[in-house]
């Protein structure tokens, strides 16, 4: 990779630049080292010279000596000192390969991370690469759903008005209907009137009759026949009853069928509300004493058995059923 030639490329000019300093001086060092030992072979030499020499020569070769004792001692100086930097320069580079070999151990610990955070960064683009075409799924799902959402809001709206078109047209047909039941009602009451008024007619002319015909009846005879006939004939016009005697709600709707017990003042309903209710009517007031859900549609007749134990009922669903009557209540035991 490029990035680690540059970090190789800036470590060995550092290398360089710090480096080739000490690498001139250690040069220097040597070519010093070399001219020292150079005089001291010289001095050496004098010395000899000057033990072999003669006396007269003796006070320019001690200068000369000395001259070069001077020039020796100072080269030791300059010796020593380049002793000195040349261990502070040693100790100098050991720790620049200290920390050069730290930095190596943090580059490579660096250079490790750097793997792995490449990796983790591959499979993090590879993750986002899979969220991201879920994602589209979801959107491309979602629009499907809503389409089929707007599709069927439209199919609830019309069947909605297709409802409240039934439900307008159902309540005008029972308006209809009460209204027809109300004019045939009306119209049974006005021939159930004339009817009676024909009967009394006729019984009014029997009786004119029988009182005209006095022919063998004594007048005792014709008092008691009188007085006899009066009972019935004044009865005749109380025959059908002008007022209810007990009025109450059987169910919540139309009623559709009613039957007395064959033992008890109990009286049996069935409705259009798919219920079957027992009414006890012996004390003056309508007490329900059971009632049964169990009809799938409006019940249409009910009817008890001979003994009252049971009744019967029959209802739009194509099915009767069966309930038996336990101590004045409805039992849920039924068959269809």
């Amino acid at each position: 990779m490029d990035w680690k030639a540059v970090i190789r490329q800036q470590l060995e000019s550092r290398n360089y630049r710090e480096t080739a300093s000490f690498q001139n001086l250690i040069t220097f060092y040597n070519k010093i080292y070399d001219s020292s030992l150079l005089l001291r072979a010289q001095n050496i030499q004098l010395e000899s010279q000057i033990i072999r020499g003669n006396t007269g020569g003796d006070y320019v070769y001690s200068e000369k000596i000395s001259a070069l004792e001077q020039k020796l001692l100072l080269q030791q100086e300059e010796l020593t000192e380049l002793h000195r930097r040349r261990g502070e320069n040693a100790q100098m580079i050991i720790d620049l390969n200290a920390k050069l070999q730290l930095t190596e151990q943090t580059l490579t610990s660096k250079n490790h991370s750097l793997n792995e955070n490449v990796k983790i960064v591959a499979s993090l683009r590879a993750e986002i690469s899979l969220y991201q075409k879920n994602n589209s799924e979801l959107k491309q799902l979602n629009q499907v759903l809503k389409d089929e959402h707007q599709a069927l809001q439209l199919a609830f709206t019309k069947l909605e008005e297709k409802l409240r078109t039934l439900q307008d047209e159902n309540r005008e047909l029972v308006v209809r209907l009460m209204t027809y039941k109300s004019k045939d009602a009306d119209k049974l009451n006005e021939e159930n009137d004339h009817l009676v008024r024909a009967r009394n007619a006729i019984m009014q002319n029997e009786l004119k009759e029988a009182a005209n015909d006095m022919r063998g009846v004594t007048s005792e005879c014709l008092t008691t026949a009188v007085s006899n006939s009066i009972g019935p004939i004044m009865a005749s016009p109380c025959a059908m009853p002008s007022k209810a005697s007990i009025r109450f709600d059987a169910h919540d709707g139309v009623v559709s069928a009613v039957k007395w017990s064959p033992v008890d003042r109990m009286v049996a309903t069935g409705g259009e509300d798919r219920k079957v209710k027992l009414w006890d009517v012996s004390k003056g007031v309508a007490e329900c004493k059971g009632m049964l859900i169990g009809s799938n549609a409006g019940v249409m007749s009910v009817e008890f058995d001979s003994t009252g134990g049971q009744i019967v009922a029959a209802s739009n669903d194509l099915a009767s059923r069966v309930w038996t009557v336990n101590d004045q209540r409805l039992r849920v035991s039924k068959y269809d």
